[in-house]
């Protein structure tokens, strides 16, 4: 057993693959007038909090969908929120709507067709659509553009950790223990904490 992937909660790797995507920048051009983007970000963090509240409360469906609408809102007064993208896609996966998800996908991957967390996500979505072809097809394209992100960046400690996170969800924990003893001898100077439990 110790072999096979790590299998979390769908819930938990949303939330981790969604801060992970918000860390990554995108880069998008044409951005509206500052008081569309104004007012776009204030109902992005309105959704923030209600999505933030409704993790730690007891998980009112019916939430989810005043969220969905605040961030629709949010994306209408500028449609390079990142941001409201990015938790829209949270909601979409926690209300079980996939194939909606996957869409957003698509539209996310047009500001950076190249991001490597998206396109984990988007494994992770046809994952639990049960199509194992494009699961593994999107797992390939990921784990590319991960090795191609720490060519460039061999220091980011966000991508070494997003890496990990990735490889220990695809391909097990005895492989990311792997990658992450190959990174401390790497660099020995980087001060690096484990929590193994």
């Amino acid at each position: 057993m110790e072999n096979q992937p790590y299998r979390i909660s769908m819930r938990l790797i949303i939330i981790a693959i969604c801060f992970f995507c918000l860390h990554t920048a995108c880069n998008i051009e044409g951005r509206k007038p500052v008081e569309a983007t104004n007012r776009s970000m204030a109902l992005t963090d309105s959704a923030s909090n209600l999505l933030v509240n409704y993790h730690l409360e007891k998980q009112n469906t019916a939430k989810l969908d005043v969220i969905l609408e605040l961030l629709n809102k949010a994306i209408d007064c500028d449609s390079t929120n990142f941001l409201a993208y990015n938790n829209k896609l949270m909601v979409l996966s926690l209300k079980n709507e996939y194939l909606k998800a996957i869409n957003l996908l698509d539209k996310m991957l047009s500001f950076n067709k190249n991001h490597a967390q998206l396109l984990f996500f988007k494994g992770l979505i046809y994952e639990k659509l049960e199509d194992p072809t494009s699961t593994q097809i999107f797992y390939n394209k990921a784990d590319i553009m991960y090795e191609k992100q720490l060519k460039l960046y061999p220091d980011s400690m966000q991508l070494i950790a997003d890496r990990l996170f990735f490889t220990a969800f695809t391909k097990g924990k005895e492989e990311a223990h792997k990658e992450l003893n190959l990174f401390i001898l790497r660099h020995p100077d980087k001060k690096i904490q484990i929590h193994r439990g």
